[in-house]
């Protein structure tokens, strides 16, 4: 359902970023996969929850060479990292340059990639180190929780909202709005920057559960349809939890 919603029935090499679902919408897609008989390679560029990762087949990995040696009998699905942080409580995720190894050899069917953090909020702007999206991404899903529009541009509601006010314009204190969502998905320094040239755009709004947020969702999509900058191809509305829902899918 995700995938044919998102377009990713072609797509490799998927990385995600931003918030409000990226982690859930990763594990959704790569279940999706696995249900679709291929093989998935679950990683990151920068760092997942121990509590997420154990979820799933996972493992340590040093290089390309190990990573084949442990995902060798992978009938499903497996996280692999490079190893846990000091506190053990994060595994630490590839640089980007192996991703794109891995993904030359073609031994996985897909692999999706978290490309950054969001502390759980429901929405983020990236910071100058961020998102790290490897070059062989074939598609970039932005995500985004509809939950944090109408709070106010604060740290509670917005990981870095210093940012988000200097893409957007948004005052510090004002109520978070669609058009500025819509402007830190367009904007050169927003959401998708550093993706690859040749990587479709996609975005995903999480938590369109009842009708006031999904007419928050039509006005990112209006807002988006009026920007010339504009480089998302289509934009996706859901719930993924408890189970994923679709609300509407949008061209652009």
């Amino acid at each position: 359902m995700l995938t044919r919603a998102l377009g990713l029935e072609r797509s490799r090499v998927v990385s995600l970023c931003g918030a409000g679902g990226k982690t859930t919408l990763l594990f959704a897609l790569a279940r999706e996969f696995v249900a679709a008989g291929e093989r998935v390679l679950i990683t990151t560029t920068t760092k997942m929850a121990r509590d997420e990762v154990e979820r799933w087949p996972c493992f340590a990995a040093a290089g390309a060479g190990q990573v084949f040696e442990n995902a060798g009998g992978l009938s499903g699905a497996a996280v692999a990292f490079s190893g846990w942080s000091v506190e053990g409580d994060k595994a630490i995720g590839f640089a980007p340059e192996l991703i794109n190894e891995l993904a030359r050899t073609r031994h996985f069917d897909r692999i999706l990639v978290e490309a950054d953090g969001s502390a759980r909020k429901p929405l983020k702007a990236p910071a100058a180190h961020e998102p790290v999206i490897p070059a062989a991404t074939q598609a970039l899903v932005m995500v985004a929780g509809l939950n944090g529009l109408g709070l106010p541009l604060r740290a509670e509601n917005v990981f870095r909202p210093e940012v988000w006010a200097r893409l957007s314009g948004l005052a510090p204190g004002a109520a978070l709005s669609a058009e500025s969502l819509a402007k830190v998905v367009v904007h050169a320094d927003g959401l998708a920057k550093g993706c690859p040239a040749d990587s479709r755009r996609l975005l995903f709004l999480n938590r369109a559960d009842s009708p006031e947020q999904q007419a928050r969702a039509k006005q990112v999509v209006e807002f988006l349809a009026a920007e010339p900058a504009c480089t998302v191809e289509r934009v996706v509305c859901g719930c993924l939890l408890p189970e994923p829902r679709l609300a509407g899918v949008t061209l652009l």
